[in-house]
């Protein structure tokens, strides 16, 4: 039977890289993202990996938009997994001048991530599937500069470790991974070397081991480093 994933922020990075690798074992692939024309070429990489695939345009910020990219993607046959990559980043001191960028952020990363795990659950049940939620070492620390996506991280991080205890005995498993500097068009890479980052080929197979596991085991956390500093 073909398992099918639902993975945020597809269009690029993570998102794209763990869809490709799912399509690699045949899942059909749900790839939601805010640009329609590289989610279609994430779909072509999908076909090339042996896999299948529709995609669904939606911005997170919107509760209607996730309310109607969760109805696509449960009126499936099945589904067996969430994979949420999707995050908006808000950089800068605090200041009463960023209110309307931190209720934007705030909706981009804790509200969509809430909202499209309660709309997608049921399905999960059914199917005992999983979440996997990319998040950050934000989660646990705190940034200059950074305290409001700080703040949303480890909301978001607490958010799922509860969730866990809520689902465990239905057979969902819920697993966050907390990736260091990884080799995506979104990390600055000034005065570092890329090669020496994780890859995405790295993070997307942990990602797929985790949603691929006997369903007696859950990885609830993962913390991937790269093996050697990639600052020049």
């Amino acid at each position: 039977m073909t398992k099918t994933a639902l993975i945020t922020g597809a269009s690029s990075g993570i998102g794209r890289a763990t869809a490709v690798r799912l399509a690699s074992e045949g899942w059909h692939i749900l790839a939601q993202g805010r640009r329609v024309e590289a989610l279609r070429e994430t779909l072509d990489l999908v076909a090339g990996a042996g896999g299948s695939g529709e995609c669904f345009q939606a911005e997170m910020q919107c509760m209607e938009a996730i309310a109607s990219l969760s109805e696509w993607a449960t009126g499936r046959n099945r589904l067996d997994a969430l994979v949420h990559c999707a995050a908006k980043f808000t950089y800068g001191p605090v200041s009463t001048e960023r209110f309307e960028d931190w209720d934007l952020s705030i909706d981009s990363v804790l509200r969509a991530t809430i909202r499209l795990t309660a709309h997608v659950l049921p399905a999960l049940r059914q199917t005992e599937g999983a979440v996997v939620y990319v998040c950050g070492p934000t989660s646990w620390i705190g940034w200059k500069n950074h305290a409001i996506h700080c703040a949303l991280r480890h909301a978001q991080a607490g958010f799922a470790r509860a969730l866990f205890e809520d689902v465990r005995e239905d057979g969902v498993r819920v697993t966050l991974v907390h990736p260091g500097f990884v080799d995506t068009p979104a990390v600055d890479a000034a005065d570092k070397d890329r090669s020496k980052m994780i890859q995405l080929a790295d993070i997307s197979e942990l990602i797929a081991t985790a949603l691929t596991l006997p369903n007696t085991a859950c990885v609830t956390e993962l913390t991937v480093r790269p093996q050697r500093s990639p600052y020049l």
